[in-house]
């Protein structure tokens, strides 16, 4: 379409009635354009939507959101909140990336053409309307853009990053353990990749050229432009979700305490984007978006620059509870892994270190058992209408596995933050993987997951006693009373890519110079 002939683009339809939206945003109709060809810096087509206010802009222009596209979704994604922002003032912009819907081009990953059409659309919008402050805004594939574009365009004020990443390094390839289930979701889906998009996926599922995979991932990440992000001032608030094993809270929340500019930090329980598109504009995570927006946009005086920071949601409960800061709390419990007597016994952690005499324990690869996060994308979903993932902790085969028990809670233990583990092994092969997983525990041995994380050793010193440590991902979790908390251990996740040879043994051994700790951060 010709973008030149505004007129009577301008006599375009609405979409929808605006009783669909909440009663609190204005209600005057706006205008919606369907279709617009912009042409981008290399003669590349982006297509996109706008919707106009149907009132006069205000003296320093229309506040002004630019939506970005999901993963293979398209400029049709945000209608009912690009509707809802029109309504109370807005010009809003919604466009599919390169590669996805309409948009020619080829899906380059938030790589530099990517970046570069951002600054076109707004470019093209300043050109052709009065544009005062200015957000961007999206989900998944959306979020991580529109983060990038923040930091490399000043003129974005405020962001809402909603199931996004921060180092998509974290996301495909955490603790060096590939992704399997959800890369490959990535990279069937998208008909339109960039030819280096499927060299570095190949890369990190054969194991080669690993430098390859971090020299890609660094200018699409987020945490490489912390300093951009300050000098710019960037209004950020973020949303992750705690069973979204693509894009984990863990690189968010780094991301968050690297920034000094006005911040928001939203953990939601549930799986990738359920919450956010589920949700609908009244819920939790779109009414604050709009809110944010409200205030570094329009300078409305709502009151979220000076609410606590941070809002997490209880896992299970769903229960949103908030903070002034992340971490929530300073309060940590260290608990030190204990022997257990053979393989049909469960070991123990207690709070004492263990200063008995020189022990070993071992189980070993080659099979799967109970441990693990349930059905992948499935439980993750359910989890989010409060529905866990449940485990029969006593099924679990202590040959393959080794389970650590707490002492009984008798009041609720509430986990809110990043578990840390540090736990000498001895691996008889270079190439191991261990599935740590941390369970709520019940008199009846059923078990609750709180949260989890992969960790592959690729080049490990065979029959050497060495210190593995790595954080279970961001959680939120209340023990009740009466339960235990038990630190599952096993070689294989449905979710993650094995080792080429997965029949090793890890030994763990215990002395009192080689303290093995799990640490829970907790009210």
């Amino acid at each position: 379409m010709n973008t030149s002939a505004l007129p009577a683009l301008l006599a375009g339809v609405l979409l929808m009635a605006s009783t669909l939206f909440g009663a609190q945003r204005a209600h005057a109709d706006p205008i919606f354009i369907a279709d617009l060809d912009i042409v981008s810096f290399d003669g590349t087509e982006i297509d996109a939507n706008l919707f106009v206010p149907d009132t006069p802009a205000p003296a320093g222009g229309y506040p002004t959101v630019l939506f970005t596209n999901s993963w293979v979704l398209d400029k049709h994604q945000y209608l009912l909140q690009a509707k809802a922002l029109a309504e109370n003032g807005y010009l809003v912009m919604s466009y599919s990336t390169r590669g996805f819907g309409a948009s020619g081009g080829t899906v380059d990953v938030t790589g530099p053409a990517t970046i570069a059409d951002g600054k076109v659309l707004i470019d093209w919008l300043e050109a052709n309307y009065p544009v005062g402050k200015l957000g961007a805004a999206g989900i998944s594939y959306g979020a991580g853009t529109s983060l990038v574009l923040a930091a490399q365009d000043p003129r974005i004020d405020a962001v809402a990053a909603l199931s996004g990443w921060s180092d998509i390094v974290e996301g495909l390839y955490p603790n060096e353990t590939v992704n399997l289930v959800w890369g490959s979701l990535l990279t069937l889906t998208a008909f339109n990749l960039d030819t280096s998009v499927d060299v570095i996926w190949s890369n990190l599922r054969s194991g080669t050229d690993i430098d390859s995979v971090y020299n890609f991932a660094a200018p699409r990440s987020a945490l490489s432009y912390v300093d951009n992000l300050n000098a710019n001032g960037t209004a950020v608030l973020m949303s992750n979700n705690f069973a979204d094993y693509l894009f984990k809270p863990n690189s968010m929340t780094q991301l968050y305490s690297l920034l000094d500019g006005p911040k928001k930090l939203l953990l939601n329980p549930g799986t990738h984007a359920v919450g956010e598109t589920l949700g609908g504009n009244e819920g939790h995570i779109w009414a604050t978006s709009f809110r944010w927006f409200d205030h570094y946009l329009k300078g409305d005086a709502n009151g979220i620059d000076s609410e606590p920071k941070v809002d997490m949601a209880v896992r299970i409960s769903n229960k949103i509870e908030q903070f002034d800061d992340f971490p929530v709390t300073d309060k940590r419990t260290r608990y030190y892994l204990h022997p257990r007597l053979s393989y049909f016994n469960n070991a123990s952690m207690k709070t004492g270190t263990y200063n008995g005499w020189g022990w070993n324990n071992d189980f070993h690869g080659g099979a799967d058992t109970k441990a693990g996060t349930g059905i992948p994308v499935i439980s993750d979903a359910l989890e989010g209408f409060g529905i866990p993932v449940y485990t029969d902790m006593n099924g679990i085969n202590g040959y393959h596995a080794i389970e650590y028990n707490s002492p009984v809670h008798w009041s609720t233990f509430k986990i809110r933050g990043t578990p840390t583990l540090e736990m000498w092994i001895k691996p008889s092969k270079p190439e191991v993987q261990l599935q740590v997983h941390l369970y709520d525990t019940n008199p009846l041995g059923w078990g609750r997951l709180i949260t989890h994380a992969p960790i592959t050793l690729h080049d490990a010193a065979v029959g050497q006693a060495q210190k593995i440590s790595l954080e279970l991902f961001t959680t939120s979790y209340d023990v009740p009373p009466g339960h235990v908390v038990t630190l599952a251990i096993d070689t294989e996740g449905l979710i993650y890519q094995k080792p080429r040879d997965t029949w090793y043994e890890i030994e763990v051994p215990y002395r009192s110079n080689r303290q093995s700790v799990l640490t829970i951060p907790h009210l």
